[in-house]
């Protein structure tokens, strides 16, 4: 092609030239009577010279219309998981069954328009379908069923935003973003955790995965350090409930996110490796959630602040990370009531709501084929130790009365087999800790056991990541 335009520009400018040399010696011609119709011959060279203007102009507006598609311009990633559940002593819930879960497929498309310019989506597929389903909740709501709304299956547009990459230190995106001030938002495919499931600890506490509407800066500075900042729709305070804090904040059951309220959110890592994995550093959030209510019943503000912390390092045959979650809810009995005359149709708890809540976990794994050099393969086998402890009711404020079952305590051991580094097959045993007395309700009058509340669970599954 490029050939083609140097031949075709020697061509036009050649033609040029002899039209300019032909006109200049004219009188010459004519003088020597060899020219018998100039005016014929002058036309003739106008619509060659057209006519290959006309061509080249086609010829750039194709080269155009190529480079705003083009195939190479676009990427595609993603992963997935299925996991089986078995479920041995579960003092909270003596009706739960064990499960086999195709957990989640997430799908990410972009597209680069130029140098500084993209468009990045992703899209997740929850739980093997779409449409309602029941659930028997005994933990929270005392043994009723609960219709979901969501679920059985989501299909998710989970990110949808404009990249623009203006300096090393200043990026910009803008629509549906990403919140990465928690650890397991960084370390959100299967193949970058050890559990098959994502950590107890931040899914119990925060949202997760956790994507707003709104306007995002990035950038790196000082070689080693990236920082995030973002200006987001809220949570929304009707969410909110003991077992998880304001994790059902996340504006997710109508069509449209409510933007009466706004939040600040960010974090700054520094990179002290040679992985992309291996960094410290710190988040925060802040933002009020009672105006983004599906109904207006409180007046009072509902602020959350949130202050988290992490730690990764991924470097050759060890791996270790570690995570601390604070946050606080300003004014959660006010929520709390306001909740319990929430009608049941919304699909929220209705329950009470922790003034702070608090967690931290650590997690620590070697590849032991590492040991082992003669294998001369590129398997890798973790077997990995993790602890957490959280509690999403911590204090309480006001007449609410703090439940010691959501304080938690659990250790969890278990093996990752990585068959290539984009597959891995998993299990592990957890040993959790309620901070609950345990009482026998099958008898006439109930029976204290002389224990805490335990639940034990066992969990296999396969992930990939590409």
């Amino acid at each position: 092609m490029l050939l083609h335009r140097i031949i075709l520009n020697n061509v036009f400018s050649m033609k040029k030239i002899m039209a300019i040399a032909l006109i200049s010696s004219f009188p010459m011609l004519l003088k020597a009577q060899e020219v018998t119709d100039y005016n014929s011959m002058k036309e003739t060279i106008k619509q060659e010279i057209l006519q290959e203007l006309k061509q080249k102009d086609s010829l750039d507006k194709e080269k155009e219309k190529k480079s705003l598609l083009s195939w190479d311009k676009f990427s595609f990633s993603g992963y997935g998981a299925v996991n089986y559940y078995n479920y041995g002593t579960y003092d909270s819930d003596s009706q739960i069954r064990d499960k086999i879960d195709p957990e989640r497929l997430n799908l990410y498309i972009g597209y680069r328009f130029n140098d500084w310019i993209s468009m990045r989506s992703e899209v997740e597929f929850e739980h093997g379908g779409t449409g309602a389903t029941m659930e028997y909740d005994v933990q929270e709501e005392a043994g009723e069923f609960e219709q979901e709304i969501e679920a059985g299956g989501e299909v998710k547009l989970e990110q949808m935003y404009l990249d623009f990459h203006l300096r090393p230190y200043l990026g910009v995106r803008v629509g549906r973003v990403k919140l990465h001030l928690n650890l397991a938002q960084t370390l959100d495919r299967p193949t970058a955790y050890f559990t098959t499931h994502k950590p107890n600890m931040e899914n119990e506490i925060l949202p997760l995965g956790w994507y707003e509407n709104g306007l995002q800066l990035y950038g790196t500075f000082l070689k080693n350090f990236k920082y995030e900042l973002s200006f987001t729709n809220g949570l929304d305070s009707s969410g909110f409930s003991s077992r998880n804090f304001v994790k059902g904040g996340h504006q997710l059951r109508f069509e449209m996110a409510n933007a009466d309220a706004w939040a600040y959110s960010g974090k700054i890592d520094y990179l002290f490796g040679k992985n992309k994995h291996t960094f410290i550093g710190a988040g925060f959030y802040y933002g009020n959630s009672n105006p983004n209510r599906s109904k207006k019943d409180i007046t009072k503000n509902g602020y959350v602040t949130l202050f988290t912390a992490h730690l990764s390092y991924d470097e050759g045959p060890l791996r270790f990370n570690a995570a601390l979650i604070w946050g606080t809810v300003q004014n959660s009995d006010l929520i709390s009531a306001a909740n319990r005359r929430l009608s049941s149709t919304l699909g929220v708890k209705r329950t009470n709501v922790g003034k702070e809540a608090m967690g931290v976990s650590s997690e620590i794994g070697y590849d032991i084929l590492h040991l082992f050099p003669t294998l001369n393969t590129q398997q890798k086998l973790y077997p990995f130790v993790r602890y957490e402890y959280y509690d999403t009711m911590r204090k309480t404020q006001g007449n609410i009365i703090r439940s010691p079952k959501w304080e938690r305590k659990a250790f969890t051991a278990g093996l990752n087999w990585f068959i290539t580094p984009q597959i891995v097959a998993k299990a592990h045993y957890e040993w959790r800790t309620l901070g609950a007395d345990f009482y026998d309700m099958t008898q006439i009058t109930p029976v204290y056991m002389g224990r805490k509340m335990k639940e034990n669970t066992f969990s296999a599954g396969i992930a990939f990541s590409f």
